[in-house]
């Protein structure tokens, strides 16, 4: 694994929590002004928080960073990819990320990292509609 991998992990459950704060809230949200306000400072604070939360460095630009040969994207990328977090459109970043990374300029060990992980990923499409 890589250098990221604490990090992606410890965003994973800061957005997890944060998302479950905003479907508590929208429960009870039209009993109160006050509620209301509860469930509105929940969704102010996952959405604040979602960039720097959802990948290391941030995920607007992210994309171009990775196709611009950024070492850090890259390695952020390729750690997302393999530690595989699961919170609110983790799926689509991690396709996304893996079709930017297969444009990125890798070398070495980047690219046996995301060979391997592709490799495994293709794997699971093929047995998944059998």
């Amino acid at each position: 694994m890589g250098h990221y991998d604490t990090e992606i992990r410890e965003s994973e459950r800061k957005i997890n929590f944060l998302h479950s704060k905003i479907h508590e809230t929208f429960k009870s949200r039209d009993e109160s002004k006050h509620k209301f306000r509860e469930w509105e400072a929940a969704c102010k604070e996952f959405h604040s928080s979602y960039n720097h939360l959802a990948f290391p460095g941030g995920f607007d630009g992210a994309y171009e960073r990775i196709l611009s040969g950024d070492t850090a994207a890259i390695e952020a990328a390729l750690c997302f990819i393999e530690v595989r977090p699961y919170f609110f459109r983790s799926g689509y970043m991690y396709k996304d990320l893996l079709r930017k990374l297969s444009k990125a300029p890798l070398k070495g060990n980047d690219l046996n990292r995301y060979q391997v992980i592709k490799e495994a990923y293709l794997e699971y499409r093929a047995n998944r509609n059998t």
